[in-house]
């Protein structure tokens, strides 16, 4: 991603954000995507999907959310209330004089596209998940979902969120971090269900320094970028994603929300990747179903749940075609 591209501004609440920007190319009518990361990737992660779609003369926007990159990291799990995340993102659309966007979520990027979509709906014409789907303000704490989740897929699924929040975790990582990167990142998918699904395990393989083969998709450059992107502003910013949610700090706010609010009326995609170990389809479905009310297309890939860097290709494909076939769309 051209360096030159990325732009700074201060939003509402006081923090500077550094994103990503590429106009739609004059004369093009092509709609502006919005693309929102999750743990622990920053803007980087998009870089397969800006490549595609920028030479087409598509709109970019890539946010480093807060915690990341460029962007101002506070450690203060409050800051990282949902409205809070969706008012600085309608901050950044206002920098650039961008009235609607097309938003596509992943992880984390996905929890953020929810709540932009509950507090200022009027600002996504369409919306896609990836891997994680649409997570609506229902005032549950995931943690305590912990239990119900192992006895649905049969293993711990989200036992690493109970190490990402504890005191030490940012400096236990940040002293291990290629070993982080390394289970984070893993060659085969089996590696999170061994590892990071299993109660102690990401502790345990990040002080012991473990490292594994990496994938093809996370060459050693990917790898040299991500090292010093997390060294760079440290893991204590990120891991208030994991905080917030423990801490419980949208549930005042999400309170708040008409039971209307929860529901989609923009086209909605859906892409599930089928060998994630941690965000699994049938979590998304349910949610779709309940409530995407608008037009929905559901599709996957066959990919763990870096999907979006392992079958770029194929997801790109999906992406554009969908595009093309919204209101508008090109």
């Amino acid at each position: 991603m051209d360096q030159n591209n990325y732009k700074q501004t201060k939003t509402k609440r006081g923090f500077n954000y550094t994103y990503y920007y590429s106009p739609p190319a004059a004369g093009s009518g092509k709609p502006i995507l919005f693309f929102s990361h999750g743990f622990p990737s920053a803007s980087f992660l998009w870089r397969k999907q800006v490549a595609f779609f920028q030479p087409q003369g598509y709109g970019i926007i890539v946010p480093d959310h807060l915690g990341y990159g460029g962007t101002d990291k506070p450690t203060d799990p409050k800051l990282y209330v949902g409205r809070g995340l969706a008012e600085d993102m309608t901050d950044i659309l206002d920098a650039e004089r961008v009235t609607q966007v097309v938003a596509i979520g992943h992880d984390w990027g996905s929890y953020l596209v929810s709540r932009f979509l509950h507090y200022f709906p009027q600002r996504i014409s369409a919306c896609a998940f990836f891997a994680v789907g649409y997570l609506a303000a229902e005032g549950v704490n995931t943690m305590s979902l912990h239990e119900q989740i192992k006895q649905m897929v049969g293993y711990d699924a989200l036992a690493y969120q109970r190490f990402f929040i504890q005191p030490d975790a940012a400096a236990v990582i940040e002293k291990n971090i290629d070993s982080f990167i390394h289970l984070i990142y893993p060659e085969t998918p089996e590696t999170w269900r061994n590892s990071l699904c299993v109660d102690g395990g990401a502790r345990a393989w990040i002080e012991s320094n473990k490292t594994t083969a990496l994938p093809s998709y996370l060459t050693p450059e990917d790898k040299e970028h991500l090292h010093n992107v997390l060294l760079s502003g440290g893991l204590s910013g990120p891991l208030c994603w994991y905080k917030a949610s423990v801490e419980e700090v949208n549930l005042a706010e999400d309170a708040k929300l008409p039971a209307a609010a929860r529901d989609i009326a923009q086209p909605f995609l859906y892409v599930a990747f089928n060998k994630d170990i941690v965000a699994l389809p049938a979590f998304a479905d349910g949610s779709t179903k309940k409530y995407a009310k608008g037009p929905v297309t559901r599709k996957e890939v066959d990919g763990d749940h870096w999907g979006v860097m392992s079958h770029a290709v194929e997801l790109n494909a999906i992406l554009v075609e969908w595009i093309g076939g919204l209101p508008g769309g090109k």
